[in-house]
């Protein structure tokens, strides 16, 4: 009888962050596996155009203003963003 030593991953589980992003009027779910990230991420992963403005809605109102291609972003779970069109997020 042969006996097979399984190995067991020990890596920890990866922690997923979910945040919305309003694209042309439709939200879009979008899960980050690590924080911060930048605008041009979130841009990409929600399928918004890079020459799109970019904001983050606090209690439903834009907050911040433009949130650049190479800007740093801290995200948590459940944080929403809008993309507009360019020159819309002052």
């Amino acid at each position: 009888m042969v006996t097979h030593d399984v190995a067991v991953a020990t890596a920890a589980p990866k922690h997923v962050i979910n945040i919305v992003v309003e694209v042309d009027g439709r939200n879009r779910h979008v899960r980050f596996e690590t924080s911060p990230i930048t605008g041009r991420e979130i841009r990409e992963r929600a399928g918004a155009p890079l020459t799109d403005d970019l904001t983050q809605l606090v209690h439903g109102k834009p907050s911040g203003g433009n949130i650049g291609l190479d800007d740093l972003v801290a995200i948590k779970d459940g944080d929403h963003f809008i993309a507009l069109p360019t020159g819309t997020v002052s």
